[in-house]
């Protein structure tokens, strides 16, 4: 017998599941703030919020290379966190592990509707660890946050697949989510898109989702009057984004080989060997899920571990329900559920590695005076994020790095018009201008340099120049701290 076929639904009210999941936000709150701090991404952009709440201007007085829902996203919480006077990264990890425990709790009930439902208790486990123990590191990145949105909406989406009565209101608030998944980043409509179409398809009409694509539509009109309204100027950096951060993308074979692809592969392959005789909607919506994400981080180019996050969480919960289901033998749950949990823990592992740079913050508080006013002298955004926080300094920076000067060095042995090589060295100049500028009008205790760069650094007048007030003080790993003379 299989563990699906022990479970009635009559179960379905127990508060096991609710406690479970309960328990997974304890262990989060925890993680989050004894162990594993705030990543580098999430730093920054609380960074650039709180100078947002200031008074600076996005694009304009500060230069951030995402979009502005990758600010706006942030805002809210270090607004409350400036209200409460508490710690912003404590509030950004407290309100994803509430949002984590909602969207958990509501996949949970939505999915004790359908015919073709997984064990609740065995299912919440599932949610609880892909929601709030599987991020570690990635912990309120926006893919996180797009994790959380995603996995009601495709169980709404598998719902209106076996053609359940929901609601005008719950179809509504699915597509709120899904918009706003799409708001996070553009590329996410390929993990709901594709599940929304299957369920129309599966439901011979479209006309089930209709209160979802109004409430989508909006979200998304939402955004783009506020792009036109707030941050106009996110449209002149496009040209610089197209001719740099774009270029920078991995290797075909080692982007494939890597954990946004080659994770969420592993586990459709792993349920493929399950054998099942049906696969339930919501494996399908999930695994639709699964891929979509993959093919976002394809698009992206980066094999960045937070673009495998949602592929990855997804992939393990899909995998769960299949696991779970009734028809699979108990020998094959064993055999390949053993080789699922292997594949899980190695994400895990992963994601629970990811940490400031070792030895960085310690060094600054020994060296550097007290709330120190700092900045970065490299093309590493994790340099000064999150150390900056951590020792309770103060940026002064208008970027987060000479993150630029990066995409022009990518570029410059690649082939080019002679307009287009004239347009990166002005992009080029620019950015290393943008760094002495700062450095001159914020008059930074501290400057963070990175050792590997400093080859090229020691080749531009500008860089000596404004590094002329600054003298070396110590070094942690590849980083050099230099302070005011």
């Amino acid at each position: 017998m299989d563990m699906a076929a022990t479970w009635t639904p009559a179960r379905t009210g127990s508060l096991a599941p609710s406690l479970i999941l309960l328990a997974a936000a304890v262990v989060a709150a925890n993680v989050q703030s004894f162990f594993i701090p705030i990543d580098g991404d999430v730093s920054w952009l609380i960074t650039v919020s709180e100078q947002v709440l200031a008074g600076k201007r996005l694009y304009i007085d500060l230069f951030e290379v995402n979009p502005p829902a990758s600010v706006w996203l942030y805002v809210p919480m270090v607004w409350l966190a400036q209200l409460t006077g508490l710690r912003a990264e404590g509030v950004v990890a407290g309100t994803t592990i509430l949002l984590a425990f909602l969207c958990s709790f509501a996949t949970l009930r939505l999915a004790s509707r359908l015919r073709h439902s997984p064990p609740p208790i065995a299912f919440a486990a599932t949610l609880g660890f892909v929601t709030l123990v599987l991020p570690g590191g990635l912990f309120a990145q926006r893919e996180h946050v797009a994790l959380l949105l995603a996995l009601p909406t495709l169980t709404v989406f598998a719902l209106l697949a076996e053609q359940h009565p929901l609601s005008a209101r719950t179809r509504f608030v699915a597509g709120l989510a899904a918009g706003l998944v799409v708001v996070i980043k553009p590329h996410f409509a390929l993990a709901v898109g594709p599940a929304a179409l299957w369920a129309a398809w599966q439901a011979r009409s479209l006309r089930p989702l209709v209160p979802a694509i109004v409430a989508g539509a909006l979200v998304l009109a939402a955004y783009a009057a506020g792009l036109l309204l707030f941050a106009r100027a996110y449209f002149d950096y496009l040209p610089l984004l197209a001719g740099t951060y774009l270029h920078m993308r991995e290797r075909w074979h080692l982007m494939l080989a890597g954990p946004s692809v080659f994770t969420p592969a592993a586990l459709l392959g792993l349920a493929a060997l399950l054998r099942p005789a049906r696969v339930p909607p919501l494996a399908t919506t999930l695994f639709l899920g699964t891929v979509g994400f993959a093919l976002a981080a394809v698009i992206q180019g980066k094999s960045y571990a937070n673009h495998a996050l949602p592929g990855t969480a997804l992939g393990i919960a899909a995998f769960g329900v299949l696991l779970l289901k009734g028809g699979v033998t108990r020998e094959r749950q064993r055999l390949v559920g053993a080789a699922a949990l292997i594949m899980a823990a190695i994400p895990l592992s992963s994601t629970h590695r990811i940490l400031p740079q070792p030895g960085l913050a310690e060094a600054l508080r020994r060296v550097a005076p007290p709330n120190p006013k700092m900045i970065t002298l490299g093309t590493e955004l994790v340099t000064g994020h999150p150390a900056v926080r951590n020792v309770d300094g103060r940026w002064i920076g208008s970027r987060a790095s000479l993150f630029t000067v990066a995409g022009v060095q990518y570029r410059r042995p690649t082939k080019m018009s002679g307009a287009e090589r004239v347009q990166l060295e002005r992009w080029y100049q620019a950015d290393i201008q943008s760094f002495a500028d700062d450095v001159a009008r914020g008059r930074p205790d501290v400057v963070l340099v990175e050792v590997l760069e400093k080859r090229w650094i020691a080749r531009e007048p500008l860089l000596v120049k404004a590094m002329r007030p600054y003298r070396y003080a110590t070094r942690a790993g590849d980083i050099e701290i230099w302070l005011r003379r």
